[in-house]
């Protein structure tokens, strides 16, 4: 894991945050601003939106020199700044190709806070980020709203692809496909203690995709950690993780929210607390312990919660899950042809690579294939794709055109923001016979199985004994 921690710097005007990066078992590197960026150009080979629109400011060499030039006094925060430094995804492939370790993306979310407060954020932007994200019960109630009156500006498209619009709007372009609002949220589901079991108190941070779009994989999550033997709790009042916050700028929202999900988690003296969600478990644990202590919190009870925080690849990797272990899945004549996308915050951030390629290979009957450059950025980055949908969907063409290489009718991964955005470049291209899920729903429809082929072999064995008996009967 990677702490930071910020010192405050007043230059020209600015408050500029100077990340001091920490990372066990290596000494603090100072890193001033962006100075350690030689601009030897190394991630403009590795960078997505430089692939797609090569030029200097698309590149983390370019965002590194506008902000050393802002914090000189010799650029001053502006609307086009503000604009070149939205231009990044924020996977982290510049960070983790670049040979001087510069860490860009804490010092892009520093700058994009400090711009933030110089010029501000987009108006509709700056609503949901400062006003609506952070109240709970307002932003639940937009969300219901928005459940309502879905049908009303979009059409359902085949395939369980999602919705388009019916008629021009901002944002949404004719050819994008997005996600239906659920009828019911993972939270009006279940929530509380939802599984009781002899092993540890397991509480689920859903994220705002899960709980609102996606809410199978949620249940898929708890039937899943059920089956290593945990208590299985959903905290109710749960709140977004706070990284669209983070990414935008908006500082003291995810402070905030931080803080509300700290308290509200610590309610249920959980064991560990688990996530399906690439981004919100990287937001938790790269992030949290210096936004709580940010918010006034004891940097012990940071730690410690910071410390219960587990991808769900991560923790089911070496574990029993009954049903998968204990029974036994009866082999089907045709393979289930599954490839991998690894989300940026998974495996780039959390280091969480082969935790879920071992988990498919495990499953009887499916056939994995790798990916060519599977953890290349499918072009997703939140707000990105909505803001800049013309370079989002050209990264995305690359990713469909990977998986369509490998033969396989399952895509795979870790990240429900992933699945919406390959999904949305799979229909563009045409491709209906392609379904892309997350890892909880793969491994649960295996124990599905499971169960269901050894209580169709009892039912068998018992109809055999009763079939014996009857021809012994006098």
């Amino acid at each position: 894991m990677t702490l930071f921690a910020f010192r405050g710097v007043k230059s020209h005007g600015w408050t500029f945050y100077d990340p001091i990066m920490i990372r066990p078992g290596e000494k603090q590197v100072s890193i001033k601003s962006c100075t350690a960026c030689v601009k030897c150009a190394t991630c403009h080979t590795v960078c997505p939106v430089y692939s797609v629109v090569p030029a200097e400011s698309h590149s983390a060499r370019g965002k590194m020199a506008l902000i050393e030039a802002a914090i000189e006094g010799n650029l001053e925060g502006s609307t086009l700044l503000r604009e070149y430094l939205e231009l990044c995804l924020l996977c982290g492939a510049c960070e983790e190709a670049c040979p001087n370790l510069v860490p860009t993306v804490p010092i892009m979310l520093q700058a994009r806070e400090m711009v933030a407060g110089d010029v501000g954020i987009k108006t509709g932007k700056g609503i949901l980020l400062n006003h609506l994200l952070g109240a709970l019960k307002t932003f639940r109630l937009a969300m219901r709203t928005g459940r309502a009156a879905q049908r009303l500006v979009f059409k359902r498209i085949p395939h369980e692809s999602g919705l388009r619009r019916r008629f021009p709007m901002p944002l949404v372009p004719e050819d994008r496909t997005l996600p239906e609002v659920s009828a019911r949220f993972l939270t009006e589901l279940a929530s509380g203690t939802v599984r009781e079991g002899t092993g540890p108190r397991i509480g689920i941070f859903a994220g705002c995709m899960v709980n609102y779009f996606y809410p199978e994989m949620g249940m898929n999550m708890v039937e899943l950690l059920a089956a290593t033997g945990a208590t299985v709790i959903i905290p109710e009042d749960q709140a977004c993780c706070g990284m669209p916050a983070l990414a935008g700028g908006a500082g003291n929202t995810a402070r905030e929210l931080a803080l509300r999900n700290l308290e509200e988690f610590e309610k249920f003296d959980l064991d560990l607390i688990v996530t399906g969600c690439a981004t919100c478990g990287s937001n938790l644990k790269e992030n949290y312990t210096q936004l709580l202590e940010e918010g006034g919190v004891d940097s012990d009870r940071a730690v410690n919660f910071v410390s219960k925080i587990f991808d769900l690849n991560e923790f089911l990797t070496g574990k029993a899950l009954s049903g998968l272990t204990d029974g036994e899945i009866t082999e089907t004549a045709e393979k289930r042809v599954v490839t991998y996308h690894h989300p940026c915050h998974l495996g780039r951030f959390q280091g969480i690579k082969d935790e879920p390629i071992g988990l498919i290979e495990s499953i009887p009957g499916v056939e994995y294939v790798p990916m060519e450059d599977a953890d290349r950025c499918c072009g997703m980055g939140g707000s990105f794709s909505i803001e800049h949908y013309d370079i989002s969907k050209k990264i995305n063409d690359e990713k469909v055109k990977k998986i369509l290489e490998t033969g396989a009718g399952t895509v795979v991964t870790s990240c429900p923001a992933c699945i919406l955005h390959i999904r949305d470049g799979l229909r563009r291209h045409g491709v209906e016979d392609i379904e892309v899920v997350h890892i909880a729903r793969l491994l649960s429809e295996t124990i599905e199985k499971s169960l269901n082929d050894s209580a169709r072999r009892g039912t068998e064995a018992d109809q055999q004994e009763n079939t014996t008996d009857l021809s012994r009967s006098p």
